[in-house]
């Protein structure tokens, strides 16, 4: 076979990918052809990946992801990606609830009509952003487990994946119980339902940590998810003050207007 020039990074090479960037030797001109591939190998990678993995999480959540850990990755889906794609799908799928229509009422009180437009703006901000805040919170809930669990020997950025697996079976658990939500828009049990959605998740969590650290002392796994908890409401806390904080000196240097949240 004759040396050839790599289209990508010029590197002369032989064979039918280039030994220094990965590019393929045959690159056809752009046609149906292409995208027919494209669409083929999209459908079969979610196919096998993303599925694969969903389906895992919900049979047996806490072996697939010590398992990942440990190097059996070929057939899933990346981690923090499939966060993303689902915190992003959860996000689009909020603006189809009115649940604001329940929680922010019309009133004659300026006051509380203030605070309920501002509640509402700061609603509506996650839902569009919501994938990047649970990439923000991310590492926060990886430091709380690592802290909680170090005694069991997983790094910190292990626990990033770990809590990335955990994080994403939520989000999948919320995205398959959208339907009732839906059909529940326009009762007044919309809320209570909304409520209702997070005791799976805590269920399934609770199931994955157990299943994960199954080698341990089931009393002693149970304490650490206690000290988890412990420590994400500390951090939570921190956070809240650190943004009053950050937000009366934001008013008082004039950058956020005042009059607004006093009338």
């Amino acid at each position: 076979m004759q040396p050839q020039l790599c289209k990508n990074c010029e590197h002369v090479f032989q064979g039918n990918f280039c030994s220094n960037c990965g590019q393929k030797t045959n690159t056809v001109r752009l046609d149906w052809h292409y995208i027919q591939d494209e669409l083929k190998y999209t459908f079969l990678h979610i196919n096998k990946g993303f599925l694969y993995t969903a389906k895992q999480l919900f049979i047996r959540p806490g072996d697939t992801v010590r398992e990942f850990i440990e190097g059996k990755r070929v057939q899933h889906y990346k981690p923090i990606l499939l966060l993303f794609v689902l915190a992003g799908l959860n996000g689009l799928l909020m603006h189809f609830l009115p649940v604001e229509d329940f929680i922010y009422k019309p009133t004659p009180d300026t006051d509380v009509a203030r605070q309920q437009k501002i509640g509402k703006e700061i609603y509506d901000f996650l839902t569009k952003n919501y994938a990047l805040y649970e990439l923000f919170v991310l590492p926060i809930y990886a430091f709380c487990s690592w802290l909680a669990f170090k005694k069991f020997g997983y790094n910190y950025i292990e626990n990033i994946i770990i809590n990335c697996f955990a994080t994403s079976q939520r989000l999948i658990i919320g995205i398959l119980l959208f339907p009732i939500q839906y059909f529940l828009r326009e009762s007044p049990y919309l809320v209570l339902f909304s409520f209702l959605t997070i005791i799976p998740p805590i269920g399934y969590t609770i199931w994955l940590v157990v299943q994960l650290y199954k080698k341990q002392d089931l009393g002693s796994v149970i304490l650490r998810m206690l000290l988890f908890a412990f420590n994400i409401t500390v951090f939570i806390l921190l956070l809240f003050f650190i943004g009053i904080i950050i937000f009366a000196y934001l008013i008082k240097a004039g950058y956020i207007d005042k009059q607004l949240f006093i009338g």
